[in-house]
């Protein structure tokens, strides 16, 4: 009886991994491959419907701050750009001067920290634990700049 159930599992293996075999025959046409597409670290600020920019009064403490709200997040397409390029060397020395708060439904998406100080124009994010940095471009910069004349 007990070869039995031994030759009636190797069988049953048998004809299992034989079936496994043939499933992998499934091809992908070529018209219907779509290529992966790498994404930016921050890519869910996308899904953002708007977007608050925080100003603070001093660098580096958010005790005193001045805020921006923005419903509009075309305005802000050259910064998420920013934050979902590649990654920097961080320098940790340089101070917050401000961040930015995306909000989608209702709640926050994302939290995004930028340093527009001439040394140390940044953006910088933490994602499973580990602080991320991206470069600012100039129109990233100019925006800031611009949008801190509203802030109250």
């Amino acid at each position: 009886m007990k070869h039995f159930l031994y030759t009636l599992l190797l069988i049953s293996f048998l004809f299992a991994c034989r079936n496994r075999d043939e499933n992998k025959k499934d091809t992908i046409e070529a018209g219907n491959y779509t290529p992966i597409v790498p994404k930016g670290m921050m890519d869910q600020i996308n899904a953002a419907d708007s977007a608050v920019i925080i100003y603070y009064k001093t660098p580096a403490n958010p005790r005193f701050y001045r805020v921006v709200k923005l419903l509009d997040l075309d305005v802000l397409q050259p910064m998420i750009a920013d934050v979902n390029s590649a990654n920097i060397v961080s320098n940790n020395n340089f101070p917050s001067l401000g961040k930015l708060y995306f909000y989608g439904k209702g709640d926050i998406v994302d939290v995004v920290y930028f340093s527009n100080a001439d040394s140390c124009k940044s953006f910088s994010f933490i994602k499973n634990g580990e602080k991320y940095t991206t470069r600012m471009g100039k129109k990233s910069q100019q925006l800031i700049d611009s949008l801190n004349v509203y802030a109250k």
